[in-house]
């Protein structure tokens, strides 16, 4: 956040330092750096932190507290950090004022306002079912606690999860989930296969773009969630398309 001209009072200190004084100078935008002061400085790239890493500290925060949190939880805040410990703790500290002494993945859901885990679940089995009644009747339920772009990112990291299960298996540690959610998720990735998902993925992240600069983001919401519903109704019929192109192009065969 500094400017040019502050940067270059910086730099007079920085040439001829009092011998007890050490700088550290931290940043998230090392570009923004002038290059007359990168080259005064050694330079160290911290990587994020990995969310396992993050969950053993958290466990160990709430269990100093004397609170208990559910696994989920606990995942949940580690994967919302984003390989940031403080972030990480910043959100568990509002959940703990909360006051509440065992904290859930419902009260993170409410604190934030993100989608409800087990209706979003209900939204993927009817996808599965190729319902897209009941996959807009959940979508509905959906947008009525938060916006369309977060329930979006939802679906994005669930149908992630989702495909990396069903390329790698229940037990891959590629996913960042625990206990009863992964089984549950394992059992739910049984009913696609991983092409299909990539294709999933693909068709909510262009609409989740789209939606950003439409006057009409609920009908291209809704339409998103049909599409993927009726996904594999349109393999089938694209299948189909291309079976009889084939058959009619065929040389017929003398009886």
């Amino acid at each position: 956040m500094l400017t040019k001209e502050a940067f270059n009072a910086l730099l007079k200190t920085m040439e001829e330092p009092p011998e007890h004084v050490k700088f550290i100078l931290c940043t998230t935008e090392p570009h923004k750096v002038p290059p007359t002061i990168q080259s005064r400085c050694q330079r160290f790239d911290f990587r994020n932190i990995p969310s396992g890493k993050i969950e053993d500290h958290l466990e160990a925060v709430v269990k100093q507290e004397g609170l208990k949190a559910d696994p989920e939880l606990i995942a949940a805040v580690a994967r919302l950090g984003n390989g940031s410990m403080r972030d990480a703790l910043s959100l568990l500290d509002r959940l703990i004022a909360a006051g509440e002494q065992t904290l859930t993945l419902r009260l993170l859901e409410s604190l934030l306002g993100l989608p409800d885990r087990e209706i979003v679940g209900t939204l993927i089995d009817a996808i599965a079912d190729g319902d897209p009644a009941v996959v807009l009747e959940q979508g509905a339920a959906l947008l009525d606690k938060t916006s369309a772009d977060q329930v979006l990112e939802t679906f994005l990291e669930r149908f992630r999860d989702l495909m990396v299960i069903a390329a790698c298996g229940p037990e891959t540690e590629l996913v960042e989930l625990t206990g009863a959610a992964r089984q549950e998720e394992a059992t739910r990735a049984q009913r696609f296969d991983a092409a299909g998902l990539v294709h999933m993925i693909a068709l909510t992240e262009s609409v989740q773009r789209a939606i950003k600069s439409s006057s009409t983001p609920r009908a291209l919401f809704d339409a998103l969630l049909v599409r993927l519903a009726m996904t594999e109704k349109l393999a089938d019929v694209t299948a189909l398309v291309a079976g009889s192109g084939a058959t009619a192009g065929a040389p017929s065969k003398k009886a």
